[in-house]
């Protein structure tokens, strides 16, 4: 039986939260499984804004919504485990990826300077993709 988690897309931009996309994934939702491949994957991007000439690295997500758009393109290999989902769904993990639009201007940023992550599971969790990967759930937990 899996561990089901959603991971929800949302812009913040002048104190207002606007969801852009939620996915649905079927297996290994805890934050040792997905969360700590969703902190990997957005650590491995740099985010800009206007696309650098001859820049074909894989690197670079030219804003929130491309950074979306290769997440799924990367992790939608097949059918099933991972689906679009609405907003409401909600399951045993539950990610937010928030992106600060506010922050976001000319240039290349470090993802950890404009996301923030939360997770609401057994345990809560709020920070930037790289303190995700510091995160270990506790080991006494039976499930």
């Amino acid at each position: 039986m899996g561990t089901r988690s959603t991971m929800k897309f949302i812009r913040k931009e002048n104190n207002k939260l606007t969801p852009l996309v939620s996915i649905y994934r079927q297996y290994n939702g805890y934050v040792d499984g997905v969360g700590h491949e969703l902190a990997k994957y957005l650590l491995s991007k740099k985010i800009v804004n206007g696309i650098p000439i001859n820049d074909n690295s894989g690197r670079i997500a030219n804003g929130f919504g491309c950074l979306i758009a290769q997440y799924i393109r990367d992790f939608k290999t097949e059918p099933g485990n991972l689906y679009v989902t609405d907003m409401d769904d909600r399951q045993e993990y539950n990610y937010e990826v928030i992106f600060d639009e506010d922050k976001y201007f000319d240039g290349e940023y470090n993802v950890d300077d404009l996301i923030t992550i939360k997770v609401d599971s057994h345990h809560n969790f709020k920070g930037t993709p790289s303190e995700l990967l510091s995160f270990k759930e506790s080991e006494d937990d039976d499930d």
